[in-house]
């Protein structure tokens, strides 16, 4: 007869037993250990004799996945993995799509207690989204312990800064208009803009600050045009420290630096064509211009600029507006450029004031009946 008391199996018996501790189903001496959704998701182990289960970064495997990954914005970490066993482990990691970039190391050693974080560079044509990339982790030490888990982070878009500087420099007065536009920035706090002239002691630097993601920002100084002036954007997040800076440098002599780009509003107002009628006669220049919109969202105005572009005219340039939606139309008059060479820019102006969509022609004044963008 046993003096065995219910419940004592000895050694044997105790290594098919499984049981539940904490939220993970553990099994000993080469069964499945199956972890609930912050530990690991399958693990065998056949020598495990002290198995965590509460969060990732304390399973067998620690696991620390970042938050969220820009798209297109270079190597990047994505997680942080910690061997928490007494044994080496190879650690694999693979993007469930690979189409959607590649992982730096996929493939590492790892020594008892040590970590390693594992970077990725996303593809810049990857869909954004919360867990828009999923990522597979493997672990073994080729003898008894196999671990396996997927994790998914959310893609967000890079941080940007689009920004076009419009030189409207002339009679010896250094003008700027600056647009900016700034995207991807989650905790965006402000941005500045320093006009710096590089030429004239006597010019000091002025700075100007914005706390909205696009505007418009102008700078006017008497006596500086032809010197050359430095701009620079610095864009900082809420902890004050500068996310995105670009500098340009310029002559003030109403010609555009490079670099120039057009912000973008999806949903906002967009210009569909426009016609240009010239009724130029008498050496009298007539234009009208007749727009075309649509999407009404955060739509202000349209600015149609006739620029006169031969040489000492500039005193011929105008820039009319205009608030009707979806069509309306302005009118150009002015005396002695018959036959003088236009450039024709239809601009579409949203609520915050900068241009999200435009058109332009070049045409001599009187030499066609009607014409349209686009042709």
């Amino acid at each position: 007869m046993s003096d065995r008391r219910p419940g004592d199996r000895g050694s044997a018996a105790l290594s098919r037993r499984t049981f539940v501790a904490g939220g993970l189903l553990v099994g000993v001496g080469g069964a499945m250990m199956l972890g609930d959704s912050y530990a690991f998701s399958q693990t065998v182990a056949s020598r495990v004799t002290n198995v965590a289960t509460a969060e990732d970064e304390s399973a067998l495997l620690g696991v620390s996945p970042v938050s969220s990954v820009e798209a297109g914005g270079g190597e990047t970490p994505l997680v942080t993995v910690t061997n928490n066993t007494a044994t080496v482990l190879t650690v694999s990691t693979a993007l469930a799509d690979s189409s959607q970039g590649s992982v730096t190391p996929a493939s590492s050693s790892l020594e008892s207690g040590a970590s390693n974080t594992v970077s990725v560079s996303v593809a810049g044509g990857s869909a954004t989204g919360t867990n828009a990339l999923s990522f597979g982790i493997t672990a073994t030490d080729g003898e008894g312990i196999s671990i396996a888990m997927t994790r998914s982070v959310d893609i967000v878009k890079p941080a940007s800064l689009v920004r076009s500087i419009r030189d409207q420099s002339r009679n010896n007065n250094a003008e700027y208009q600056v647009t900016y536009q700034v995207s991807g920035v989650d905790t965006f706090d402000s941005i500045t803009v320093t006009f710096e002239n590089l030429d004239l002691g006597w010019v000091g630097d002025v700075t100007k600050s914005r706390t909205d993601t696009e505007g418009v920002i102008t700078y006017s100084r008497g006596g500086a045009a032809n010197s050359e002036y430095r701009i620079t954007f610095d864009v900082y997040d809420a902890s004050g420290s500068i996310v995105l800076s670009e500098s340009v440098t310029d002559i003030a002599d109403g010609d555009e630096p490079p670099g120039n780009q057009q912000p973008t509003d999806p949903d906002g107002p967009r210009l569909e064509s426009f016609t240009v009628t010239d009724e130029t006669l008498h050496n009298n220049t007539d234009y009208t211009v007749a727009y075309e919109l649509s999407n009404p969202d955060r739509f202000e105005e349209v600015r149609v600029t006739f620029e006169n572009t031969e040489p000492n005219k500039s005193w011929a340039t105008r820039t009319e507006t205009a608030s009707a939606f979806p069509t309306g139309s302005v009118t150009y008059e002015q005396g002695g450029t018959e036959g003088d060479t236009y450039e024709i820019t239809v601009d579409v102006v949203n609520t915050n004031g900068i241009v999200v969509d435009s058109g332009a022609v070049t045409h001599v004044a009187g030499s066609d009946g009607t014409f349209s963008f686009p042709e």
